[in-house]
């Protein structure tokens, strides 16, 4: 079907964030990003407060530790001895001294713009537009979101929205009896940190920010004593008779030789400018929003995609870093919580699986720009750390790979770089990019498969054994929890193996590894298993509630272990779901759940799928993000707590998406495990492995057709979802018609294909289906309402 631009806009008015009372808090704020900065919206306008971000400022001086205890050799040492607290200092905490600096994201400025009047609060968060309109005063009452920068003149309103292709927020202000720039207080800088933060920064030998006046521009600038600035710079304009627009600059020495003068520069030309940056950034989000569409029964969940499908868009874009923890949002007022670092044993990773159903591969350029850029520190740590040739990133790092130091469980994991690799893999499935599979995948998978076959050691029987290995965040990273044979680094090695192997075949590669490939896949010990399916590691089943999955990876994300590989699987398969579901989700935090329902979904489980989602709000605020904890005592798990990190909400996309499209091993799944509550279901260019972009209509409970466009000319192959019957594939050269378990047909690039049962071809209403409209009370879900919507 394929909506207009004008369509879209509407259907996502309904999924819109609304504030009917004021976000008091940071974390119930309204969020814009670029890709490069971020903004949160808060506070009741008296101040109306904005938590500045940017991805680029980082303090990355490092504690290096000494290679003489900080290896692998001394590491097998104390675990054999059982020395716990010598184990953590020697791996951890004795580069980890709070009064030194270590890499971190640093905090950034607060504005706080004082309003003469407060009182009622409302607000509305376009996604489609990716602007904020808002009112503060008596009576202020609910507004739909204009298609406009501007502010409504006849109320005390204001708007705001961030550039897309310079780091410039433009807040519009009217009303207030505001007649005169001079009426619009502006407050900028760093008072709002905690004393420990304040702290911190002093230790590490930061000064007070620098402040300045250039003309009608105001600026900040704190100087970072490793090297490098960030400016915030801001200036007012009067636009209008009591309108008047704030422009606020957030540069760093990444983005100009002279950040305060390039930023002043900014502010000054805003209100020139403001229509072509509108322009241009209305034009980036319609794009945007064009490449895919779904619509699902279930209101809360087509929201919470949306809503996350904006916060990617507003996080990840070309040229920009990749998400970190916090992404564009990080703590208001602290030092960010775990350094708002990259976390290569799960969050990277979750925060990524989105981009490619999604059809949105441009948002994980990212992530491979960086970490390639990483690989030869990384050649170095791996040689420094475990004696070998390899790649070796740790897990907690900042952008350049540098070591934020972590427990060392986590640490010394060599899966961070092979599961980051995976990542790489996926983007050559479902883009088909050969170029990028020999220059930027290829490097990167056989880097990680080096480190794991200089790491295998073999028994008597020639059979090759993770000596020492440790599954991530089993045990908190004591060394009573190191063991062999790691579930998740046998089902790693395997897909390394296999998938290089794949690669070279593709490339026609004689890789000089070639061979030792093949000897570790042939040799290589099975997954540790028992009674209760797969174990942790060959030491440990899984005897306690876990919060990570990394023993069930061979399921999701690798796909290594499916339940199309005969019976002997399927019950290794059905056993270990079973025994997780016996130890329960009390130790688990938010984002087990979304994972959980995508390894449910790769075993066919809707209903389990679709629940463990349902599960998933208790563990978010209401502007969607995700803080770990079950804060609201809804009984998921024993976690209290609330720290802010966004990989969930990504993960939560993803696991929608993996319900209506699936196609692991090169075969296109439609509406594979929808919750049986789900009868009525539609997408459109959701993108498949062999980049294919898919449609598919299911209206009653029954598939009634699929449309296929095929990128790259690849033989496509979608599992028969009508297979009682023959089927008619209609392409650019005519009708053939097919039948089968899978049905498989030749394409060309470019050529789009109609799949129906032959004789039965779908009507025009049906290829053009009206989208659901929910009642008023089944929209916009999110934002600060009362009383809460969930």
């Amino acid at each position: 079907m394929r909506l207009t631009d004008h369509q879209l806009l509407h259907f996502l008015i309904r999924h819109e964030m609304r504030w009917e009372v004021a976000p008091e808090h940071w974390n119930t704020g309204i969020p814009l990003g670029n890709g490069h900065i971020g903004a949160l919206i808060w506070g009741d306008g008296d101040p109306l407060k904005i938590t500045l971000d940017k991805y680029d400022c980082w303090e990355l001086r490092e504690q290096v530790p000494d290679p003489e205890v900080f290896n692998y050799e001394h590491l097998r040492e104390l675990v054999e001895a059982g020395e716990e607290e010598q184990c953590e200092w020697d791996l951890n905490r004795a580069w980890r001294l709070d009064d030194k600096p270590h890499p971190t994201r640093l905090p950034m400025p607060r504005v706080e713009i004082y309003l003469p009047m407060s009182g009622d609060f409302r607000a509305a968060l376009s996604l489609y537009h990716a602007s904020v309109l808002g009112r503060v005063g008596p009576g202020a009452g609910e507004e739909a979101v204009r298609a406009s920068p501007e502010p409504a003149r006849e109320t005390d309103a204001f708007s705001a929205w961030i550039a897309d292709s310079q780091n410039l927020l433009m807040l519009r202000l009217h009303g207030w009896d505001l007649f005169e720039v001079r009426d619009v207080d502006v407050r900028v800088g760093l008072d709002h940190l905690t004393d420990d933060a304040k702290q911190t920064l002093g230790d590490w030998g930061y000064e007070e920010p620098e402040r300045g006046r250039d003309g009608d521009a105001e600026w900040l600038r704190l100087r970072f004593p490793g090297g490098g600035e960030y400016v915030v710079a801001w200036q007012v304009h009067e636009i209008h008779r009591r309108e008047f627009l704030v422009a606020i600059a957030v540069l760093s020495h990444n983005d100009a030789d002279d950040p305060r003068a390039e930023a002043v520069r900014l502010v000054r030309e805003a209100a020139d400018r403001q229509v072509e940056l509108w322009e241009e950034h209305a034009a980036w989000w319609a794009e945007w929003w064009r490449a895919c569409l779904l619509t699902i029964p279930d209101p809360l969940l087509e929201n919470l995609f949306y809503a996350e499908m904006y916060k990617l868009g507003c996080c990840s874009r070309p040229g920009g870093l990749p998400i970190t923890l916090q992404a564009l949002w990080t703590a208001d007022g602290v030092m960010p919580p775990w350094s708002g670092d990259y976390h290569l044993d799960m969050n990277v990773e979750e925060s990524y699986w989105p981009v490619y159903a999604s059809n949105h591969l441009e948002a994980g350029e990212p992530l491979y720009e960086t970490f390639s850029a990483c690989l030869p520190r990384w050649r170095e740590d791996c040689r420094s750390f475990f004696g070998f040739d390899g790649i070796w990133s740790g897990c907690a790092i900042a952008p350049d790979g540098s070591h934020v130091h972590g427990y060392h469980g986590v640490e010394f994991w060599p899966g961070n770089a092979a599961w980051l690799a995976h990542h790489y893999w996926l983007h050559w499935l479902y883009s088909r990019d050969e170029e990028f599979l020999r220059e930027q995948a290829l490097p990167m998978m056989r880097g990680a498969m080096q480190t794991y076959m200089n790491l295998l050691e073999p028994d008597e029987d020639g059979t090759l054994h993770i000596p020492l290995g440790y599954s991530p965040e089993w045990g908190e990273g004591s060394i009573a929890r190191y063991g062999p044979d790691p579930a998740c680094d046998i089902a790693l090695i395997r897909w390394l193996g296999e998938s290089l192997l794949a690669a070279a075949d593709r490339l026609g590669i004689d890789d000089p590894e070639r061979d030792r490939w093949e000897e570790t896949l042939e040799l290589l010990a099975d997954y540790p298993r028992g009674d209760g399916g797969l174990r942790v590691t060959a030491n440990d089943a899984l005897w306690e509630s876990h919060r990570h999955h990394s023993h069930l990876m061979a399921i999701h994300p690798l796909g290594v272990l499916n339940v199309e590989q005969g019976d002997g699987e399927r019950a290794l398969i059905h056993a270990s779901i079973l025994q997780w579901i016996r130890q329960g989700t009390g130790h688990w935090t938010g984002w087990s759940f979304p994972w959980a329902s995508l390894i449910a979904s790769r075993t066919g489980l809707g209903n389990m799928a679709w629940d463990m989602l349902q599960r998933y709000r208790a563990f978010i605020t209401p502007n969607t993000f995700h803080v770990n904890g079950d804060y609201r005592a809804f009984g998921h798990s024993h976690a209290r707590y609330s720290p802010m990190t966004l990989e969930a909400g990504f993960c939560a996309a993803a696991a929608i998406m993996e319900m209506l499209l699936q196609s692991w091993g090169g075969v296109i799944r439609l509406f594979p495990t929808v919750p049986d509550c789900w009868g009525d279901a539609y997408f459109e260019d959701l993108r498949a492995e062999g980049a294919f972009l898919v449609g598919a209509l299911l209206a009653g409970g029954k598939v009634r057709y699929a449309r296929i466009l095929s990128e790259a000319g690849e033989p496509c192959r979608l599992r028969n979802p009508w297979p009682q019957s023959e089927v008619t594939v209609r392409g650019p050269s005519g009708e053939e018609t097919l039948s089968g378990l899978d049905l498989q047909w030749e394409t060309t690039e470019g050529g789009e294909y109609l799949v129906f049962p032959a004789g039965r071809p779908p009507e025009d209403d049906e290829l053009r289906p009206e989208l659901p409209q929910p009642s008023d009370d089944q929209c916009n879900w999110f934002g600060v309402q009362q009383p809460p919507r969930f």
